[in-house]
C-alpha cells in the first residue's frame, strides 16, 4: 500500500492506503511530468508543493484517527518518493507506453525486453542478471544501472 503527504507551506494533506495502481493514476503520473493535481480539496503544483510518497501496510482506520495517520505511515512504511516519481517519468517518455503494450502482447518476456536493452542486448541482460543474484536488495532498476555501468566501463571501443 502507498500513503501520500503533499504539503506546501502551512498546508498539508494525506492520503492513505492507496494502490500501485491509485497511486500512479490520481497523484504521481500528473506530478511527475509537471502538471497540478488535485487533492483534500486544493490544486497543488509540483514546482511549489513537496510530495511525500511511503510504501507500507494497510493502515486500519484505528491508526488514522485523531491524526495519527501520518506519524503512523512513517513509523511503518519506506519513503520511495523518488522511486516511484522517477519510475512515473520513465513511463511518460515518448515510445515507452507504446512498447510496453507491444510487450504485453507479445510471448515471452525476455524476448520482448531485448530490443530494448540497446546494441547489446544479449550483453547486457546477463549483466542485469548477474548484477540481480550479487545485489538481492536492489530494485530492478537499480540493478539495470549497475549492469549498464559495469559494461561501460569494460567498452574499450575508440569513440
Amino acid at each position: 500500500m502507498y500513503h501520500i503527504e503533499l504539503r506546501q507551506s502551512m498546508h498539508n494533506t494525506c492520503h492513505f492506503n492507496l494502490t500501485e495502481q491509485e497511486l500512479f493514476d490520481k497523484v504521481v503520473g500528473a506530478w511527475a511530468q509537471g502538471q497540478w493535481i488535485e487533492a483534500g480539496e486544493r490544486k497543488w503544483n509540483p514546482h511549489q508543493a513537496r510530495l511525500t510518497v511511503l510504501e507500507g501496510p494497510r493502515l486500519p482506520v484505528e491508526q488514522l484517527s485523531m491524526g495519527r495517520g501520518w506519524r503512523n505511515a512513517r513509523r511503518q512504511g519506506e519513503d520511495v518518493t523518488e522511486r516511484v516519481v522517477a519510475q512515473a517519468k520513465r513511463a511518460s517518455q515518448p515510445g515507452v507506453a507504446s512498447q510496453a503494450a507491444v510487450a504485453a502482447a507479445a510471448g515471452d518476456p525476455t524476448e520482448q525486453l531485448l530490443p530494448l536493452l540497446g546494441s547489446d542486448p544479449a550483453a547486457l541482460l546477463a549483466a542485469w542478471r548477474l548484477s540481480a543474484e550479487r545485489r538481492p536488495e536492489l530494485a530492478p532498476s537499480a540493478s539495470l544501472a549497475l549492469a549498464e555501468t559495469a559494461l561501460h566501463s569494460l567498452d574499450v571501443s575508440p569513440d
